[in-house]
């Protein structure tokens, strides 16, 4: 799916592509997935801007890596939450999956993602997006911000609005549509579970999805007015 969005898009040698995070755990083939991204982190990489997710941050301190959320898993946090799929992508099986060390595609991912992103302040049609895996506590500046809440939020993000004017580009959180509200846009509409692979290209406010019968879709963003909670 994500080779046939990503073909899908019409980028050009100027554009910036923002990857959301997840890039394990969340399918089939964690591995082809790191690989392909890391192709496009080769092929342009001033221009493709890789986000951590909460699932790299659980890979990251399971194989002993700095996890930006400093949290303490429990050894088997990324076993029940997709590791073992994703080992087995990578050619690991049971039982020496549990003890393996870290796959070199993995290794060379870590240190290439970030928290969040945002275009440089001279693009103004751009600079009022703001990039993360999870979400943001409103009304708290982006420079005070955890890395758990980048990589985890859910309820105190997706219940609240920042009336700030900003808008924060999220996934995480597995929706049928697109969330488009003022202040937030949700594009992880649940591929893993059968749903649609999503892109949002900015700013024309496009959104390009891959079916799961491998159909691509390509509409524009609905407007929204006013505040949302």
């Amino acid at each position: 799916m994500l080779e046939r969005l990503l073909e899908a898009l019409p980028r050009t040698a100027d554009d910036t592509t923002v990857f959301l995070g997840d890039y394990i755990d969340r399918g089939p083939d964690s591995a082809g997935v790191v690989r392909r991204v890391l192709k496009e982190h080769d092929a342009a990489p001033e221009r493709t801007i890789l986000l951590w997710g909460n699932h790299e941050d659980m890979a990251a301190a399971h194989f002993g890596f700095p996890a930006p959320s400093n949290y303490e898993y429990d050894p088997y946090d990324w076993f029940r939450n997709g590791g073992l799929e994703a080992l087995e992508s990578f050619g690991h099986h049971k039982p020496e999956l549990f003890v393996t060390p870290c796959p070199p595609e993995l290794e060379r991912l870590f240190p290439l993602l970030r928290l969040h992103w945002q275009a440089p302040c001279e693009d103004p049609d751009l600079a009022r997006y703001l990039f993360v895996h999870a979400g943001v506590l409103p009304g708290v500046p982006l420079e005070q911000q955890t890395a758990e809440t980048f990589l985890w939020v859910r309820g105190d993000f997706l219940q609240s609005y920042d009336p700030s004017g900003r808008v924060v580009v999220h996934g995480h959180t597995p929706m049928e549509t697109v969330r488009a509200q003022p202040d937030k846009i949700g594009i992880d509409t649940g591929a893993v579970y059968g749903g649609a692979l999503t892109a949002l290209e900015l700013p024309a406010r496009r959104l390009y999805q891959v079916k799961k019968s491998g159909a691509v879709v390509i509409e524009d963003l609905p407007e929204v007015d006013g505040a949302q909670a």
